[in-house]
Formats: C-alpha cells, structure tokens, sequence
C-alpha cells in the first residue's frame, strides 16, 4: 500500500471570516467556472459528522444557485462511514451480541489458567460479574479498535514489556470469545472494520479524496485513503 509520506497531498487553510460550509463549498467549485452544472461527482469529501455533510451539501446547492445551476453534490462521509463501506450488514456482532459471547467465555473459562488475567477468584462467579467483566473487555477492545488493533495484536506490536504475559492470556481470551460469536455467524465488529481497512472500498467513480475540517480522524480512516 500507499504510505502516508507517498501521498499527493496538499493543504489549504479556508480562513475565519464566513461559515465552513460555504468556505469549503467555494474551495470545492474553485476549478467551476459556472458555465454548466457544479459536477462534483468525483470526489469523494471526509467530514467530521453526518450533520457537517449535511450542511456542506446544502452550502453546494446554494454556491451553485447563485450562478442559476444545478449541482451534482460529491459523495460526503464520515470517517467511520468510510471504513465500514461495502461490510455486509449482517455480518458484525452486535454490541448484545458482543456481550453475551464475552460472558459466555468468562463462564466456562478455567480461571487457574489465567492467573495474570485473574490472580483471584471473584467472590461470586455468575452472571452479574461475567456481563460486568464483559463490559470492561468489550470497552477494551473498542479502544483498541480505533488505533486498527485486537487484543492479541498488543503483543506482537509491542514485543516483550512487563504486562506481556497478561496480554498473552487476554489474547487467548479474545480467540475464544472470537469462537463464541462463529457459532453463531458473526464477526467481533472491531475485528471486521480493521478487516475491512486493509481492502477499502470506495465508492465508484471517486477519483480524489478531500478531507474537510476532521483534525483527529479514525487512524482506520487514514489507513483507508492511504491505500488510494
């Protein structure tokens, strides 16, 4: 893939003095000279919400009214919009779903097995502390999503480091949590959107990338437009 340092990049800083909206609207139609429609159909525009997206198409259909023309608006997403494009609908967990096969795993687990991860057994094992555990584990994952990693990747990124061991048995955890969710036809939501980002898909027809006020998007983003 394409690393960031190879990537045909330039920046523009659009200015204080008006609305983003409409001054990412005129950066967009720079190149129009309103002779025809506003064809922005080849561009593909990363915002930092769906309600920025919503307010640059709107700002689009005005820059193009003033010139009496119509506009054909770019495709506008999110970061997150961006990474999960194409994933089928069906195959993520849940976050129920992610819960109950955490704690189904916590239930039958053989805790002496993992006494980095539980140095003691809890005073009471049973469903409220399995679904709590789970929680903490679910949250965990998430976190580490976002950076593009699963709890067995910690180790292999960071070599040997005092908690490596706990790590370890975290990872075991997470392949068998990964079993559970199988069973049952589904994908760890984290583990398919890091998937997912190592084989984006953009929607036809883009030909450029613009990045429009998102200061701190999805490392997973970045990954995604790094590899176009």
């Amino acid at each position: 893939g394409t690393t960031p340092d190879q990537l045909s990049v330039r920046r523009f800083f659009l200015g204080w003095e008006r609305a983003l909206p409409a001054l990412a609207a005129e950066r967009l139609a720079a190149e129009w000279t309103g002779a025809g429609p506003l064809d922005l159909t080849t561009l593909l525009v990363i915002v930092p919400t769906r309600q920025a997206g919503r307010r640059l198409r709107e700002a689009l259909a005005e820059h193009a009214a003033g010139k009496a023309q119509a506009v054909f608006p770019p495709c506008v997403l999110t970061p997150d919009a961006l990474v999960t494009q194409g994933l089928p609908a069906d195959l993520a967990a849940t976050r129920i779903e992610t819960i109950l096969a955490w704690s189904a795993v916590l239930r039958a687990v053989a805790l002496e097995d993992f006494r980095e991860v539980f140095p003691v057994d809890p005073p009471e094992r049973n469903a409220a502390w399995a679904l709590q555990l789970a929680g903490q584990l679910a949250r965990l994952q998430g976190a580490l999503g976002e950076g593009g990693l699963r709890i067995a990747d910690v180790v292999a990124r960071a070599g040997e480091f005092p908690e490596t061991a706990r790590w370890r048995e975290l990872g075991e955890l997470e392949r068998r949590y990964d079993e559970e969710l199988a069973a049952i036809s589904r994908r760890d939501e984290r583990a398919v959107r890091i998937a997912a980002a190592s084989r984006p898909v953009l929607p036809a027809g883009v030909e450029k990338i613009i990045v429009v006020a998102t200061p701190d998007p999805l490392p997973l983003a970045v990954q995604v437009w790094a590899e176009h």
